[in-house]
């Protein structure tokens, strides 16, 4: 079966993020650490381009293209500039949840500032983020603002997945607006989508079974050429094909247009 390559977001681990789908998976998963965060104490100058460089060395280390689940906004980021650089041949397709595309990177930026005004106010929050990622906690933040700044970090647009050569599913949850909202954009760009019932932010501990089956689900459907993407290209190669049609030619039946995508369970 294929595997399911999983990067977790800001402030996060695999535990805290994925930890209740753990049990759930019926395909093999491989995990890949943000840099400085739980366990991964070295921050380097450039996080994300080490992250990157790490998910696309999970991605060659699989037996067969994965599937790369990448959550809230520094863990789909990665995922797929990491799978965009890869390209279709290396990538069975993407997931992204906890992603608002409709957000940009000035308002991640003031979120992002203002979310480290509260925890430090907040001694519980302080403490959970010092036990989870030790005492220097807040250079991840500080970190991730700056590469947003600098643009070392691109958060993805709809531009991103419009030319983006491979099947992408956006998987949100229902109780945040914006997030509720952002699918819209993501289906007209070409993604399959999804909005779960009584899940915020963080979808896989909020609805485990259903983010487990909706992204098994959607491997089982790349494989079989029935995704967004997929009827995208045949609708193309119809339009190309009815084009290229003389007048007197008759119209015959539509052949099926092969994927690069899918050809393996």
């Amino acid at each position: 079966m294929r595997p399911v390559i999983l990067v977790h977001g800001l402030m996060g681990t695999v535990n805290t993020h994925y930890g209740p789908c753990q049990e759930l998976w019926t395909h093999p998963v491989v995990t890949v650490d943000l840099p400085g965060h739980g366990a991964d104490a070295e921050l380097p100058s450039h996080p994300a381009a080490v992250a990157i460089d790490r998910v696309r060395a999970a991605v060659r280390a699989q037996p067969q293209p994965p599937l790369v689940v990448g959550l809230s906004y520094l863990g789909a980021a990665v995922a797929l500039r990491a799978s965009e650089a890869e390209g279709s041949g290396a990538v069975h397709g993407v997931v992204l949840s906890g992603y608002s595309l409709i957000v940009g990177p000035g308002t991640l930026g003031r979120w992002l500032t203002a979310f480290t005004d509260m925890a430090a106010d907040q001694q519980r929050t302080r403490a959970h983020f010092a036990r989870v990622h030790g005492p220097g906690w807040e250079r991840l933040l500080t970190a991730t603002t700056t590469e947003l700044s600098d643009g070392c970090l691109v958060l993805p647009q709809v531009e991103d997945i419009e030319r983006l050569n491979l099947p992408v599913l956006l998987i949100n949850g229902a109780l945040l607006e914006n997030e509720r909202l952002a699918v819209q954009p993501a289906a007209k760009a070409g993604a399959d989508v999804a909005v779960v019932a009584g899940a915020g932010h963080l979808v896989p501990p909020d609805s485990p079974r259903t983010f487990v089956a909706a992204v098994e689900e959607f491997s089982a459907r790349i494989t079989e050429q029935r995704t967004t993407f997929h009827e995208r290209r045949r609708a193309t190669a119809r339009a190309a094909g009815h084009k290229a049609k003389s007048p007197a030619e008759p119209a015959g039946q539509d052949e099926p247009v092969a994927a690069a995508h899918g050809d393996a369970a």
